[in-house]
């Protein structure tokens, strides 16, 4: 198809050129209004922005000065926080006169704690009101409005008493806004735009709104205050202004600067000119070419007439063949594509678009093999290849040739586009299929292998090649099947069934393994072989036949215990009986001793103390003192141990009840140590307390103290002389522990699981030279544990030992009884 086969859409008649020159005219009027309002938009926008940067500038004046009394204000604070207490005041003139002396601040004032005010010669305002103010804002900065407004500032000062007092000075509005142009006028105002000063200085009657002033909305220059920025519209008398408007970061205070526009006439008129040169220009020429049109437009008709003949039977053509035409012109990258065509790719009719736009209408993918296949069809006569369209599903089949014009040169290459969406679409669904069963058979843990109907491999999967360990070009398509088989026969070692095809048998493999192996025969006359690893079940049954033998076996010894068990319960039944009748024969012989041992022993204790303490006369010889000494010495020891072992076969028989009541440790253990502490200065031993406040537990006291006596008698015996025993009490989570530590003689550490236990004492050197029954701590470890608390002993020998103990902030239910407690003997120390 040709250039001038092309289609002509809707013929040109002269109306519709005068129409086209017109809707030209007006369009290209409507454009050069448009641009030279956007010119005098940024000519005002500029003007605007000067204005603004000049109220910028003006802001960041009046901050650097408020910085200047801010700095001056927190030095004075810093003076006045260091003075003495008895000098604030005249510390604080001094500092509020130096302030004053400021051309930036017309007052200044302390107000003090008690409510006096120290305040400088020329202040007369309120300054509890002024002082609230400052303080109550973020920035310390607060403005007063008049007359006369001023700005005040204030800081907290810390005095040397404690108490914070209120450092507050005006400042002149007027002396802290700069002069500006003589054009301009500079306006200081506060955060809700009421006017502070002005500059050129005029006199104010209270504090006006600025906006008024200039015909201007309060609301709208405090939005345009926020971010800073310029309002047009501004008047003053008769002539129009711009107002600049910014605001203080650090002050709710803003700055306005008002002068004229700073427009160029000169270069707006010169902009003005150009814009209606431009407009005339394109005009005339817009007019001269619509005639020479209005010529050709005559000679066209006849060719128009028979191009739309020649479309319509070659539409016909195309569309019945689900096809389009496409005509790429190289000399000006320029594509003609058909209405079928543009059917095809979701466009609306034929056209004519650049060749970026026409590869747009293809696949990204796509665009670049088309582009090199265009560029080569020069050389190579031909384009033919497939693409997809852009965003609709449609694959098309391209093909085309080169066009060579009669200078023997090719400028074009035209080609048609053959829809064959239908065609890939099969191919997809067929490769997505084979795809989809290539994934299940390697991700199956069975062995799979095809053949065809004349034996030849057609697919196999990944676990055929691991269980014959072969390798990836071990196997081939088309493969024999005795060739497959031989090559897998190496890892075989053995086949445990004479079955061959449609049967089911089972390999044992050369690394271990067994394979129970399955052929069938599909319909077509292939073969299906599978496999599948059954090594974890020939393991499994082994070890069940294992287990089988050992379940045997444990029956039988399970029945030999049985017999063991039941002979085993009946001697233990006997020993139980003789256990309980010679616990009882052994309460029987303690109470006879108890009372038989005791009512002579208090006799001899008795008369024995008689005659020390010489209570019918002198005994005569002095060794009759110390015999009666010996006597009553030896008795009480005997009575102490008496004593214990009773105690030891109460809590032995679990009759021992405790008389449970809230005691302070502390106060036991200073009775304690009053006791023992006679005993250790005769060995000259150094007794320290240590420890904390300890809070009141339930205990028995007399079994507590029975208990921190045996171990600080134990501690001051087995320590030297000129030894420490110290006594600690430490918090616990839910009681107390005490803590008895010496530096005596030391226990082995093979000895210390024996220590606890009834009459045992350890058989060294050091348990010969001191006396004892063995029962002091095993009697002691048996009281702390009837509380619910612990003993531990750790001991170094040579070095000492510490016994440490805990008790619970509450007794146990089972130590505390209902009808009275069993009182112990406080002096059975060991």
């Amino acid at each position: 198809m040709t250039e001038q086969a092309r289609p002509m859409r809707g013929g040109l008649t002269p109306r519709r050129v005068l129409f086209a020159v017109i809707a030209f005219s007006m369009i290209f009027g409507a454009i050069i209004a448009f641009k030279l309002q956007q010119e005098w938009a940024d000519t005002v926008e500029e003007a605007e922005g000067t204005q603004a940067r000049t109220a910028a500038f003006l802001a960041e004046r009046v901050s650097g000065r408020l910085a200047e009394v801010r700095g001056a204000l927190a030095f004075a604070a810093a003076d006045l926080s260091t003075a003495e207490a008895d000098r604030i005041e005249d510390v604080a003139r001094i500092r509020l006169q130096t302030l004053t002396e400021s051309s930036l601040i017309s007052g200044a004032a302390l107000l003090l704690p008690g409510g006096s005010v120290v305040r400088s010669p020329d202040t007369q305002a309120d300054i509890r009101e002024a002082a609230e103010a400052a303080l109550a804002s973020p920035t310390g900065v607060a403005t007063l409005l008049g007359p006369p407004s001023s700005i005040v500032m204030g800081s907290g000062v810390p005095l040397p008493t404690g108490q914070v007092g209120a450092l507050v000075v005006w400042v002149d509005p007027a002396a802290i806004l700069p002069e500006n142009r003589p054009d301009q006028i500079s306006i200081l105002a506060s955060a809700e735009g009421r006017t502070l000063a002005l500059q050129p200085p005029v006199q104010l009657r209270g504090a006006p709104f600025a906006a008024e002033r200039f015909g201007l909305s309060t609301e709208r220059i405090l939005r345009v205050a926020g971010q800073g920025g310029a309002i047009s519209g501004a008047r003053m008398g008769e002539q129009d202004r711009i107002l600049g408007v910014a605001a203080l970061a650090d002050a709710p205070i803003q700055t306005y600067s008002l002068g004229p526009p700073a427009i160029d006439q000169t270069g707006w008129r010169r902009t003005l000119i150009f814009y209606l040169l431009m407009f005339l220009g394109p005009l005339f020429a817009a007019v001269a070419l619509c005639a020479l049109l209005l010529i050709q437009m005559g000679k066209l008709k006849t060719i128009q007439a028979q191009l739309e003949d020649s479309e319509r039977r070659f539409r016909l053509a195309i569309e019945g063949a689900r096809c389009g035409v496409w005509d790429w012109d190289l000399s000006t990258d320029d594509v003609f594509i058909t209405e079928s065509f543009a059917r095809m790719v979701g466009r609306k009719g034929a056209s004519i678009i650049s060749g970026p736009e026409f590869l747009s209408l293809l696949d990204p993918e796509d665009r670049g093999r088309v582009r090199t296949a265009l560029r080569g069809a020069l050389k190579s006569g031909e384009v033919n290849l497939e693409a997809r369209a852009n965003s609709i599903a449609l694959w098309m089949q391209m093909r085309g040739r080169p066009m060579v014009s009669e200078r023997g040169d090719a400028r074009r290459i035209m080609g048609v586009a053959i829809d064959i969406t239908e065609r890939k679409g099969a191919q997809a669904r067929v490769a997505a299929a084979e795809s989809r069963l290539r994934a299940a058979l390697e991700s199956m843990n069975e062995s799979f292998v095809l053949w065809d109907s004349k034996r030849r491999l057609v697919l196999w999967n990944r676990k055929f090649r691991e269980f014959f360990d072969l390798d990836e070009h071990a196997l081939k398509a088309g493969m024999a099947y005795d060739d497959a088989e031989a090559a897998a026969g190496k890892a075989i070692l053995a086949v445990h069934s004479d079955a061959r095809e449609n049967a089911t048998y089972e390999m044992e493999l050369k690394d271990g393994r067994w394979l129970h192996y399955s052929q069938r025969v599909t319909n077509d006359g292939g073969l299906v072989s599978v496999g599948a690893d059954i090594t974890a079940l020939k393991r499994h049954e082994a070890t069940l036949k294992a287990n089988d033998r050992q379940l045997r076996q444990s029956v039988d010894s399970l029945k030999r215990s049985q017999e063991r068990i039941q002979e085993l319960a009946h001697s233990y039944e006997e020993e139980k009986i003789r256990a309980e009748q010679a616990n009882r024969s052994k309460s029987e012989f303690l109470a006879n001793m108890s009372h038989e041992l005791r009512t002579p022993l208090n006799a001899i204790n008795g008369f024995s103390e008689m005659m020390i303490q010489n209570i019918f006369g002198p005994l005569g010889h002095e060794r009759y003192t110390e015999y009666a000494n010996d006597i009553y010495n030896s008795g009480q020891h005997l009575l102490s141990l008496i004593n214990d072992i009773l105690d030891m076969s109460k809590i032995e028989a679990g009759k021992m009840v405790l008389s449970a009541e809230l005691v302070v440790p502390m106060d036991l253990i200073e009775q304690c140590l009053r006791l023992v502490s006679a005993r250790a200065a005769e060995k000259n031993i150094n007794i320290v307390l240590e420890g904390e406040d300890l809070p009141e537990i339930e205990a028995d006291p007399r079994a507590i103290k029975q208990v921190l006596l045996n171990l600080l008698s134990n501690a001051v015996k087995f320590t030297p002389e000129d030894g420490r025993v110290t006594v600690r009490g430490f918090n616990a989570v839910d009681g107390v522990v005490l803590q008895i530590s010496d530096t005596g003689i030391g226990i082995p550490e093979e000895d210390l699981p024996r220590l606890g236990r009834p009459f045992e004492q350890i058989e060294a050197h050091h348990s010969r030279k001191h006396e004892g029954s063995g029962l002091g701590l095993a009697l002691s470890k048996s009281l702390v544990e009837l509380h619910g608390g612990t003993l531990r002993i750790d001991s170094t020998l040579g070095k000492g030992t510490t016994v440490s103990f805990t008790l619970p902030a509450q007794l146990p239910d089972e130590a505390s009884g209902e009808h009275g407690a069993f009182h112990l003997n406080a002096n059975a120390a060991e």
